[in-house]
């Protein structure tokens, strides 16, 4: 259904909803475009979330229930205040509301980007032991490989496009950063002998909420998926090195990163432009050339770190050479 027909967008699933259940609302504020604050006649805020589907709902309402159970107390709740539904299409869920710190989480500082990591860890280390209670498991086995394969396609596939917008060196290096990597890793699935965990998937720092109290938690779990941990920890440090400079030593010096400092697929995987990738796509597949706004910030978001990227590319390709 789509969100443009009258009722067809989260507002309007969630009047219609409590209209039938006789409920007031006192506010109703997007959060997000799948997230929804709301209020009730009695005062209580929870959060409103579209889900994929009632499959998806379902999953992360098991995983992080026995997450809490096992320990980890650092993720929203689901909230019973109301019972899920189906609308249009839509598979709304409530959670409870975790009212935000005035200071929003940023990877900006050495001591939250170590903070998120060892939270990052622990919620792998507590999902390493609930597997075996899950009954709503994620359909699929994770491939980062091909899934990179796939981003590089796309990439060069987006080639005429993308060059409208920069040099023809700097979309040549970065498809050869790609490029290499990838032949570096042989098409071989990063991390196979390694345990698998219930990973995250999506590491933004959106996806960390710092709640007023100073506490901080893991929110969004559309992406979960069962794979080896390295699968987040490579997707953390990569989001990390636009923030430290591209800085291969901090990496290697944050504590659960020291292990993987003779780890040959976590050296290479640093080297893959992941976030080049994923953004041009992005814009090529939305079609946002148009906005000039986010045009500018690509812009600079690619060719202003371009030479301390092909830096750290080099050393990347020396230090893999010796393992």
């Amino acid at each position: 259904m789509s969100g443009q027909r009258a009722g067809g967008t989260l507002k309007g699933c969630l009047l219609s909803y409590f209209k039938q259940l006789n409920v007031s609302i006192r506010l109703m504020k997007a959060i997000k475009p799948k997230l929804m604050l709301i209020q009730t006649e009695k005062g209580k805020l929870i959060v409103a979330k579209q889900f994929k589907s009632e499959r998806s709902l379902i999953r992360q309402k098991e995983f992080l229930t026995l997450l809490r159970e096992a320990g980890f107390q650092h993720s929203y709740t689901f909230s019973e205040a109301f019972p899920s539904f189906e609308y249009g299409g839509m598979t709304i869920g409530f959670l409870t509301y975790l009212p935000p710190h005035e200071q929003a989480f940023t990877y900006r500082n050495v001591a939250e980007r170590l903070e998120g990591l060892l939270l990052l860890k622990k919620m792998h280390g507590t999902a390493k032991q609930i597997i075996p209670q899950m009954t709503h498991l994620p359909d699929q086995s994770f491939d980062q490989v091909q899934k990179w394969k796939e981003r590089l396609a796309e990439f060069k596939h987006n080639e005429t496009i993308i060059k409208s917008f920069m040099p023809e060196k700097v979309f040549q290096e970065y498809t050869t950063m790609g490029k290499w990597a990838l032949k570096e890793l042989g098409g071989e699935e990063i991390g196979k002998r390694d345990e698998q965990v219930i990973i995250h998937g999506d590491l933004a720092h959106h996806n960390f909420l710092r709640r007023r109290d100073g506490e901080l938690f893991l929110i969004d779990f559309d992406l979960m998926s069962k794979a080896p941990a390295i699968i987040d920890e490579l997707q953390y440090a990569n989001r990390l090195l636009v923030y430290n400079g591209y800085s291969l030593e901090e990496i290697l010096s944050m504590p659960p990163f020291r292990e993987h400092r003779y780890n040959r697929e976590f050296m290479i995987g640093l080297a893959y432009p992941t976030d080049i990738f994923r953004e041009w796509n992005r814009v090529c597949r939305e079609e946002l050339w148009t906005d000039r706004r986010r045009m500018k910030v690509m812009y600079d978001y690619t060719l202003n770190d371009f030479h301390e990227r092909m830096t750290f590319f080099k050393k990347i390709r020396r230090a893999a050479a010796g393992l």
